[in-house]
């Protein structure tokens, strides 16, 4: 589980280790592994860095109160770092392990096939038609199912619901609850991503930041990095399975 640890009365924040990489990784997956352990040393690299300017900031005495302006930045930062571990994970876990899947698991090659049926009742884009009439229109269909299904980024529990169906994977191995309670971390991630966490003021005066807490940031980034490594995990128990299905 993720941790506080106190070194001379300064609080350092740690994140839940990821664990050794999944048994028998499927290339499939291996990618969107490597990703994820970036994310986390990237983040946990942002945590250890806030210790030492708190460190050097306050000497051997626990700061009461406000964090600085520069210590909160950190914090930010670890936002903005998760949510990009998220998106890059997720995308290229669509991107490796959906070609297989679509062939192999009847949830994936279902949820595929409702997409292709939506295209061609609308009016299909011209990615679409291009990609029909290619010399490997699955492959380019399924880069266009990737696309709708991340964006330019994955904004909410609703995306990651998505991504989980596409994947094949069980509700009761990653639960609707579970996603919906990433909800905090999404709201933060808008906030800062959108807002530059700035906090419109009511009356006369400049606008301020919002407050961000040590301990609210680090379970927030924790749990979204652990959700990943769920996606991860329950990913290569279907890529496995569906290997040894014959087409």
């Amino acid at each position: 589980m993720a941790s506080t640890k106190a070194t001379s009365k300064i609080t350092k924040l740690e994140l839940t280790p990821l664990g050794s990489r999944p048994r028998a990784c499927p290339d499939e997956v291996s990618g969107s592994w490597k990703y994820l352990k970036g994310a986390h040393e990237s983040v946990s690299g942002l945590f250890d860095t806030l210790h030492v300017i708190r460190l050097k900031s306050a000497g051997d005495t626990d700061p009461r109160g406000r964090l600085s302006h520069d210590q909160t930045d950190q914090l930010r930062a670890a936002i903005v770092f998760t949510s990009a571990g998220l998106d890059a994970c997720l995308r290229r876990l669509l991107k490796d392990a959906l070609p297989t899947l679509v062939n192999g698991n009847s949830a994936a090659e279902g949820k595929f096939k409702q997409f292709i049926s939506e295209q061609l009742n609308e009016k299909a884009s011209k990615a679409f038609r291009a990609a029909v009439i290619d010399p490997d229109p699955r492959t380019k269909l399924i880069d266009i199912y990737v696309e709708a299904l991340t964006g330019s980024s994955l904004q909410g529990h609703k995306d990651l619901q998505r991504v989980r169906n596409a994947l094949g994977i069980p509700e009761s191995d990653i639960s609707d609850s579970s996603l919906a309670g990433l909800s905090p971390f999404f709201a933060a991630r808008n906030e800062i991503a959108h807002e530059l966490d700035l906090v419109d003021p009511t009356g006369r005066g400049s606008s301020s930041r919002r407050d961000r807490t040590m301990t609210a940031v680090r379970d927030q980034c924790d749990e979204v990095l652990q959700q990943v490594k769920a996606f991860v995990v329950n990913a290569v128990k279907q890529v496995k399975a569906a290997g040894k299905v014959t087409p």
